[in-house]
């Protein structure tokens, strides 16, 4: 027997050219189309083990379907009738996986799915499968044309794209859902609850623990989010309102704020494998900040963030600002005041005392006004400073200069060898971004009662794992007797110029340069003690004599000069020597201390080609043996 059905419509599906074949107590059920959910599917068939046709309802049981490849491994079973338009559906999959569908006279639908696959949304949803979801739904789902409703539970679910570099696994949550239609719009509240699991996107992991209500409305052409509000590890909440066009993919209004975020927290998990991804473990920070953004017109129009005892380290406390707090404002179409109270700035013992900042915030640009940063007993003083965010990312210009400094204090706070007299430094210019900072302009910085300054000076990667350097440095004028007398060298009277020229370190280490050191000309007192001629005869190699007039001269404990010259050239990891004379053949000597006046003293160096390690171990060597000198 053969029943022929034209059509069969109901809100949540339709049927057409539906037809019912009876072989004894089995059959098959064909249709033409059949469409639910959005989508089509045409040749469909039902072969059911048992068919029954009784005063217009229709029930298969036992049943496989084909021409709806999503079903093709599931069990079903229909109860139809066509006079009420109402029944019952059920789809058995593997294991307990079990989806039921009720149609009821009033045209509503009832699903009920338990532990129903995520896999299946890869069937029915084609996009979705290339994520490889993995995990389970149990829940309820409700529809009746005006009102729409979910209930689910997640379990042990997971996905992963080809590259793995976006995945999750083991997560666990819950999400509630209730619509109504008003017109061509649903208005819509939600509740969710990520409880468990973690979800990988790369580079950023992110834990569970995440809950969210919000309410809104939804048409085909946009979005709106009357108010939302999300709690998560981190953060005391956020909140967020906005419309949203569909089609253009776009945010036409928005505003959202961060309320009370734990930076300690926020700042390594999802700041720092972004900005710094190989340097995440040498970063620390504390301190909360709020943070309000607005979008208007499809734009974004301004960001206020609020900081509150923020503080960071780097490298395990050698470097440290904090706490601060203050305001940091952005708008599109204005300027903005902000401002910063910094009540800590430390690098290794140098520590400032507390500094106020003033700024300026106009679009891409923030421009800090003139500062006072006091340390010790001077000031590093703000002349101008200017951050600017252009097609290279973000970038600091400035000029800066500092206010006499202690060198006694200064070094003492660096562990460094103790100094005499005052430091004083200007640099006009300089260029920082997040690879890179480099001087517009030279570096002038007076000491022992002379001055160095450094041009073409720039640091690569100065926080990487191998900083670069590059700069052409001379000095002139150096008091000897106070450069000696901070290096434990020796005592030596007189003044010195140098030039290092075409300077490159890597990892703070010198591989290349072009030095020069020259007795600076003039009418002065020029003596060297025994001492200091053992370390500077360490220069010229382990043939280098000191020669002075003989008989008792021996026994003096210093001695007259007239000229102090060295040079050195390394490349390749040797140095390359010369004296007073200038260039020469590897095996011709060399003079690096000239002897004048009573007694007069030479140092002679034989050796021209030094390995620079070599070198600077000897003199190492040579200091912390306190040798005298050998007196030929």
């Amino acid at each position: 027997m053969q029943l022929d059905i034209h059509q069969i419509d109901h809100p949540s599906f339709s049927a057409r050219g539906v037809s019912l074949l009876l072989e004894g107590s089995a059959g098959r059920i064909r249709l033409d189309r059949f469409a639910a959910a959005g989508r089509q599917w045409h040749g469909v068939q039902l072969d059911c083990r048992r068919l029954r046709l009784d005063d217009g309802r229709i029930q298969c049981a036992y049943a496989r379907i084909s021409g709806v490849p999503e079903l093709a491994d599931a069990r079903l079973n229909l109860d139809f009738s066509t006079q009420t338009r109402s029944g019952h559906f059920t789809a058995q999959f593997a294991g307990e996986a079990r989806l039921t569908a009720t149609l009821t006279a009033n045209s509503a639908l009832d699903i009920r799915f338990e532990q129903l696959p995520l896999a299946l949304l890869g069937r029915f949803w084609p996009a979705a499968g290339q994520w490889k979801p993995s995990g389970a739904l149990t829940g309820r789902a409700g529809f009746d044309g005006r009102q729409f409703s979910v209930n689910a539970t997640l379990e042990n679910a997971g996905f992963s794209d080809v590259s793995g570099n976006h995945a999750a696994e083991a997560l666990a949550g819950d999400v509630r859902l209730n619509a109504l239609r008003r017109g061509d719009a649903w208005t819509w509240k939600m509740r969710a609850a990520w409880t468990g699991g973690g979800v990988f996107w790369d580079p950023v992991f992110v834990p569970p623990g995440v809950s969210l209500v919000a309410e809104g409305q939804a048409s085909d052409q946009r979005v709106d989010i009357f108010s939302s509000r999300i709690e998560a590890p981190g953060v005391s909440h956020i909140s967020g309102k906005g419309q949203f066009d569909i089609a253009g993919r776009r945010i036409i209004d928005a505003a959202v704020s961060v309320s009370h975020a734990d930076l300690a927290v926020v700042v390594p998990q999802f700041v720092l494998p972004v900005v710094a991804p190989a340097q995440t473990e040498r970063w620390q920070v504390a301190g909360w900040a709020d943070v309000d953004v607005r979008w208007l017109g499809g734009e974004l129009q301004g960001v206020d963030v609020g900081l509150d005892q923020v503080g960071f380290a780097y490298l395990g406390q050698r470097f440290r600002v904090g706490p601060l707090s203050g305001r940091l404002p952005w708008h599109r179409d204005a300027s903005v005041e902000g401002h910063l109270q910094v009540d800590g700035l430390h690098w290794q013992k140098l520590d400032f005392a507390p500094f106020f900042l003033n700024m300026a915030v106009a679009q891409g640009n923030i421009t800090v006004a003139p500062a006072r940063l006091p340390v010790l007993d001077g000031a590093i003083i703000i002349d101008h400073l200017t951050v600017v965010n252009g097609d290279e990312g973000w970038q600091g210009r400035g000029g800066f200069f500092m206010e006499p400094v202690s060198m006694r204090a200064l070094t003492a706070a660096l562990d460094l060898p103790e100094m005499v007299g005052t430091l004083s430094a200007s640099i006009p210019g300089l260029l920082v971004t997040p690879r890179r900072a480099a001087l517009d302009g030279a570096l002038v910085i007076a000491l022992f009662d002379g001055y160095v300054q450094a041009t073409g000076l720039e640091v690569v990667e100065p926080f990487g794992l191998l900083p670069r350097l590059r700069a052409h440095v001379v000095a002139e004028h150096l008091d000897m007797a106070q450069l000696t007398e901070t290096f434990s060298f020796g005592a030596v009277s007189g003044f010195v110029d140098l030039a290092l020229n075409d300077l490159q370190m890597a990892a703070w280490k010198p591989v290349r340069f072009d030095a020069s050191v020259r007795s600076t000309p003039g009418d002065y007192p020029r003596r060297i003690s025994q001492r200091a001629v053992e370390h500077i005869t360490a220069l010229g190699g382990p043939s280098a004599s000191a020669a002075i007039q003989r008989s008792l001269l021996q026994f003096f404990n210093d001695f007259g000069y007239r000229e102090i010259g060295v040079d050195c050239r390394l490349a390749n990891g040797v140095c390359q020597m010369q004296g007073i004379e200038g260039a020469g053949a590897d095996s011709a000597p060399f003079t690096i201390v000239r002897g004048g006046g009573i007694p007069a003293l030479n140092v002679i160096g034989y050796n021209r080609r030094v390995n620079w390690d070599e070198l600077i171990e000897r003199v190492k060597a040579a200091i912390a043996s306190d040798a005298a000198p050998v007196i030929k």
